[in-house]
């Protein structure tokens, strides 16, 4: 079967993390169960983890799906393109629809979401679906800027806190960074032996 014609899902990409050495099988067992009960999307779970750095991630899902990576910091979301997709479902997946021509409708994905969700969008649309990655962090940051107004302030994860690193993983340091740097230059300290540093 070629790259392009894998089913999206969180079991594929579970499955090359571990094959790669990316993350601990244990760990994705955890993060796969705890997606699974409605806590939050899997890829959500982890960067939220810091089990690995959210570019990485959306990385490896282009080279297991043969799909584009396209930021969201990186382009002009057309706010037509959202028209008649719930508030709620972009929420809940952490999904952008960034454009739409005719009967097609170009959607940012945080990273990965299941085929299941996309065909859902695509029923309830009646619009043909183009996929592309995008990254955790900045699906999130973006529709907690936008769509902030849609609910209360407790029902989104708030992106800009950071969060603890487990196992002194470098790849979380840089995503840190990088949400610091968007969020004012507020630096978290630095893990390990480097903290002790003057």
């Amino acid at each position: 079967m070629s790259k392009s014609n894998q089913r999206l899902e969180y079991g594929r990409l579970a499955e090359v993390l571990a094959e790669r050495g990316l993350v601990e099988p244990q760990a994705l067992r955890e993060a796969l169960q705890f997606s699974t009960q409605g806590n939050m999307p899997f890829p959500e779970a982890l960067v939220t983890a810091n089990l690995i750095a959210d570019w990485e991630l959306s990385r490896v899902v282009c080279e297991i799906y043969n799909l584009p990576f396209l930021t969201i910091d990186s382009i002009e979301v057309d706010a037509k393109a959202r028209a008649g997709i719930s508030e709620q479902f972009m929420l809940e997946n952490a999904l952008i629809p960034i454009g739409r021509f005719g009967q097609v409708l170009t959607i940012c994905m945080p990273a990965l979401v299941p085929a299941e969700v996309l065909g859902l969008l695509a029923a309830e649309t009646d619009l043909f679906i183009i996929p592309v990655v995008g990254t955790v962090r900045s699906n999130r940051k973006w529709l907690e800027s936008n769509l902030r107004s849609a609910l209360p302030a407790s029902a989104l994860p708030s992106s800009s806190q950071p969060q603890e690193l487990h196992g002194g993983e470098w790849s979380s340091i840089f995503d840190q960074g990088d949400a610091a740097v968007q969020s004012g230059m507020q630096f978290p300290p630095l893990p390990g032996p480097l903290s002790n540093q003057g």
